[in-house]
């Protein structure tokens, strides 16, 4: 499986096959920062989405990967948002 990154994509699990998400169209990204292979969605919250990946730079190993994508207002908000992050 290969999971799209859109933050608001409401299916992010795709085929290895695809080159677009079939959910949202966006291009699926193979491997993430040259080597992290994100395999599914294990959670949302208020500042982001977590995923499961496997670090090919360290044999396939599991890891989790995590996206920030606060929805605040202001730069105080944001401040804050990103250091409870």
């Amino acid at each position: 499986m290969t999971c799209c990154l859109n933050p608001y994509c409401p299916k992010p699990n795709n085929p290895d096959v695809n080159r677009y998400c079939q959910a949202c169209g966006t291009e699926l990204i193979p491997i993430l920062r040259g080597h992290y292979r994100v395999i599914k969605l294990l959670g949302e919250g208020g500042f982001g989405r977590t995923y499961l990946a496997e670090d090919i730079d360290r044999l396939n190993e599991y890891c989790v990967v995590k996206q920030f994508t606060a929805n605040v207002q202001g730069t105080g908000a944001l401040n804050k948002a990103t250091q409870l992050f």
